[in-house]
């Protein structure tokens, strides 16, 4: 049974959360841990670790879905890495940090350095994830997922950029640096154009437009590496 104050912390973690649950028996669970559990006097108080294993099946579930469409030319190597930078527990315990959700973690008596620590924050946060996805579907979990990892994915663009991968690919393969180069402006000095293009040795591997060189440049490595990924699935990687 809810108390009146517990129900009230509840109701106030569901506006942070940008979500209601019609059960919110579910999100109690979710915030459950089992230190709690055990020591409480009432019999049969479940804890959060079942409500944690379906989470984090539903996260992955979503982020892996998100990722196969997002890089359509990632082999499967790629996509892993990447989706584990997301779902990692370091990354689940800095989102739990950020709403707050280790100020509502009922633990066990003594026990109050559980609600600071990585992997009961990331498991409770994942316990979330399966409480609203079984009370409120797939695609209210889903946008609620991306609303939490919303900064996340800023990280990613800025961390998975062609250019970087352009560049240790010629550098592990070819023992050379990529070289841009710009071969084309067009357009008044305050709305310029710029073409570039992009070389491995003496190879030309792709070009791309841009309001900036910088811009142009990552286009050019962008459509170098499709080219790139493209060959390398008929074995007619290019020698450079």
């Amino acid at each position: 049974m809810i108390t009146q104050e517990r129900l009230k912390s509840l109701k106030e973690l569901e506006k942070k959360l940008g979500v209601h649950l019609q059960n919110i028996d579910l999100l109690n669970q979710a915030l459950t841990h089992s230190s709690y559990a055990k020591s409480s006097n009432k019999e049969n108080v479940p804890d959060n670790e079942r409500l944690e294993f379906l989470g984090d099946a539903v996260l992955e579930l979503i982020i892996t879905k998100y990722l196969f469409r997002k890089y359509p030319h990632f082999n499967e190597g790629e996509l892993s890495k990447l989706r584990s930078k997301i779902v990692s527990k370091e990354n689940l315990s800095h989102q739990a940090r950020r709403i707050g959700i280790g100020e509502y973690l009922l633990v066990g008596k003594d026990q109050e350095e559980i609600k600071s620590q990585d992997a009961p924050l990331a498991d409770a946060c994942e316990a979330v994830i399966g409480a609203i996805y079984l009370d409120k579907g797939l695609e209210v979990t889903d946008e609620f997922i991306f609303n939490l990892l919303a900064d996340e994915k800023e990280k990613l663009k800025k961390m998975w950029d062609f250019k970087s991968l352009l560049q240790e690919y010629s550098q592990s393969v070819h023992k050379v640096i990529p070289k841009y180069k710009v071969v084309q402006e067009i357009g008044p000095d305050h709305k310029k154009k710029f073409r570039v293009k992009v070389k491995i040795g003496k190879i030309v591997l792709g070009e791309g437009w841009g309001i900036s060189k910088k811009k142009a440049e990552k286009m050019a490595a962008q459509n170098a590496w499709k080219k790139i990924k493209l060959k390398g699935k008929k074995n007619e990687v290019p020698d450079c």
